[in-house]
């Protein structure tokens, strides 16, 4: 399902002239329209930039009123982390959430184990994350993920674990320039609900420690005294109610890959795949716009992949695309698979994200090979991402001959419903011969694979795994925020008492894509802000 701006109208019944409806976070400034004018007119109308951009009218009229320290809007991984430090503080503490439960959707959450690393890695870790995001990143919120992730994901295991739902650690040493460093992730991948069952146990801990959820309230606007926000309105059954903070807003409302008309303007090479979470609709950003704040410069990161356990076999054997032929060198990350697919998605008119699918062709002996690769280069060749079950030979295509193997992928694709036209079976067993002869050669002239790498699919019965990365979790931008996690105007200078963690606040990431190298970073990287937040906003 893919959120537009006019589908999001009608969700929440919001009617308001020039205002987003979301069942989730819009917002403004309550100004003047005087004041409004140089907001209102960069709409589309004006300008030709989206309309999500035009402010809309203040809400000024509150069935009730209720005060608060601190509003927390959103009870994902970094609002949830927000609300505990805050309460740990002593603030009081107000949590309003768009839908009616606590979610979140990742599986793992990274961080540095600083009972391990010394300064040098640390700062070794944050060059390897600057380098991998183009140097585009906000150095500092990488040190402060870097400095203070430990102890927020260890909080988020040993909370969730007190209450029943244990994660797995999943713990790595790696290198970078000649410095050791140790990686730390809790895992859920074996638990029912995976790592939204953790949130909604330490949503249940946090409410009996004092914190106040509000579900099924979207904040619609924020609020303003002078020049501070001061508080968020939500949408009730009731009315509109004003929740204002004494201390601050924190933003923890989550990206945008839910609202299309975002996506498309900030990452418009994502055309084409498919939104996994329609409620992550961008409305924190655009209340952060509304009240004066930047956001993360065009084009920004994305997270593409899906798939499961399949998608993450990252094994270098041939790849065969929608036409039965070779297109890449199979050394590659799934996370960045999905640069190689948008001339498919283009053939199918962006219409039908399964056109981002491929398979990977491999022999009988492809564990015995994997495990030969992986030695040699960990870093390159995985059977699996953190806990997850290594795939079994029952989950692939299987043909004791190549035709057999060819009319079998047909099948497949038919049967699972991809909307694809069939592959040519004719073409699927010469590019395997091809691939065969060329392996033979001991050069890859094709797509310059490594030599290593290069080994013939001709052992029987042979395998075709259907993988592709053609779904997107996440788009990471945000507001721009300091070190403090504050949002900063257009001038660079802080917002008084507006906050955004998580998703919500951009400039941690910076490359093409979510670098998967450290795995479970925007989990760790979404505790780790909103954990640090909600202790620095309560100590205001």
């Amino acid at each position: 399902m893919e959120v537009t701006r006019r589908d999001l109208l009608k969700l929440t019944g919001l009617a308001a002239a020039g205002a987003m409806g979301a069942g989730a976070l819009a917002g403004c400034a309550p100004k003047t329209p005087a004041e409004l004018a140089d907001l209102s007119t960069t709409g589309a109308a004006d300008t030709g930039l989206p309309e999500f951009l035009t402010a809309p009218e203040p809400i000024t009229d509150f069935v009730d009123t209720r005060e608060f320290d601190i509003v927390v809007v959103g009870a994902g991984e970094s609002g949830l982390a927000a609300v505990h430090t805050a309460l740990e503080e002593g603030a009081t503490v107000a949590c309003v959430q768009n839908i009616g439960t606590a979610q979140s959707t990742g599986n793992m959450g990274a961080s540095v184990d600083t009972t391990k690393t010394d300064e040098a890695g640390i700062q070794a870790c944050v060059a390897f994350l600057m380098e991998k995001n183009a140097h585009r990143s906000n150095r500092k919120l990488i040190e402060a993920w870097a400095r203070n992730s430990y102890e927020a994901v260890t909080w988020w295991a040993d909370t969730a674990a007190t209450r029943g739902v244990e994660s797995k650690p999943f713990d790595t040493d790696r290198e970078y320039n000649g410095y050791p460093y140790s990686l730390h992730a809790n895992t859920y991948n074996h638990v029912e609900g995976a790592h939204n069952a953790a949130a909604l146990v330490i949503c249940d801990a946090l409410a009996e420690d004092g914190a106040q959820f509000f579900f099924d309230s979207p904040a619609v606007q924020l609020y303003k005294e002078g020049d501070r926000v001061a508080g968020v309105i939500c949408s009730t059954e009731e009315g509109n109610v004003l929740f204002k903070a004494a201390k601050g807003v924190i933003l923890a409302s989550g990206d945008c890959s839910g609202n299309q008309e975002m996506r498309d303007y900030y990452c418009p090479d994502l055309r084409g795949f498919k939104t996994m979470n329609p409620f992550r609709d961008g409305m924190g950003m655009m209340a952060g716009i509304w009240a004066g704040a930047q956001m993360t410069p065009v084009n920004h990161s994305k997270m593409v992949h899906g798939g499961g356990s399949l998608t993450r076999l990252e094994m270098p054997f041939l790849n065969l695309d929608i036409h039965g032929k070779r297109f890449m060198n199979e050394v590659l990350s799934f996370a960045y698979l999905n640069n190689l697919m948008r001339p498919y998605l283009e053939e199918y008119s962006f219409e039908n994200p399964m056109a981002a699918k491929f398979f990977t062709i491999m022999p009988a002996n492809w564990n015995a090979l994997g495990q030969e690769w992986a030695a040699t280069y960990p870093e390159e060749v995985k059977f699996t991402v953190g806990t997850r079950k290594v795939p079994t030979d029952d989950q692939f295509i299987r043909g004791e001959t190549f035709a057999e193997l060819a009319a079998n992928i047909n099948a497949y694709m038919a049967e699972e419903e991809w909307g694809i036209d069939p592959i040519d079976e004719t073409t699927i067993v010469e590019s395997i011969e091809a691939y065969n002869e060329l392996c033979a050669t001991g050069v890859d002239s094709q797509f310059g694979k490594r030599a290593d790498y290069l080994a013939p699919i001709e052992q029987g019965p042979f395998f075709a795994v259907p993988r592709g990365t053609n779904s997107v979790p996440a788009v990471l931008g945000g507001l721009v925020v300091d070190e403090n996690q504050q949002c900063l105007s257009a001038e660079g200078t802080p917002i008084e008492g507006l906050f955004a963690v998580g998703n919500a606040s951009g400039q941690f990431y910076g490359g093409v894509d979510y670098p998967m190298d450290i795995e479970g970073l925007s989990v760790g990287r979404a505790i780790t802000s909103g954990y640090v937040t909600g202790r620095y906003v309560a100590s205001l």
